[in-house]
């Protein structure tokens, strides 16, 4: 491969690394809404803000295809059009693993708030079920002493 042709190459690496940290960038602030959305308790922002992440998600999967060819590249022997370029690129892929570690935070705070929250809401179903039993079974026994049929007579 020629420098002019790798040098191209390098640029379209640069390019996807451009994307990837604009799309993490987009997706850590839904993620920040969707926790805010999910303790307010806001249902249907909550899926409108999920359909967007699903998207930016997609987006993002597509731009890993992109890179997957430069996976086995070995970096020192790229060809950069200037050695600012190669340090853009380098920062660019360190705030897109920053801002996966932050998204992956937030999202596991998230997961263990809704977790709690559904442990919260079978355990008042539970105690509600509970209740429902013991008044049937209170009800039912005082059915069983209000009864009508007089046997005395026989």
């Amino acid at each position: 491969m020629d420098s002019e042709s790798q040098s191209a190459n390098t640029e379209l690496l640069l390019q996807c690394m451009r994307q990837r940290r604009d799309l993490l960038l987009a997706l850590r602030a839904l993620t920040n809404s969707q926790q805010e959305a999910m303790q307010t308790s806001e249902p249907s922002v909550t899926l409108g803000i999920l359909s967007r992440k699903s998207n930016l998600l997609d987006e993002l999967a597509q731009i890993h295809q992109r890179l997957i060819p430069f996976h086995h590249d070995d970096p020192e022997q790229r060809q950069w059009a200037t050695p600012e370029r190669r340090q853009l690129c380098q920062q660019l892929a360190n705030e897109g693993q920053q801002l996966l570690r932050e998204i992956i935070a937030v999202e596991q705070v998230t997961v263990d708030a809704i977790s709690m929250q559904r442990d919260a809401i079978a355990a008042q179903l539970q105690n509600g079920t509970d209740s429902i039993l013991a008044s049937n079974a209170y009800t039912a026994g005082d059915m069983l002493n209000q009864s009508t049929l007089d046997l005395s007579n026989f």
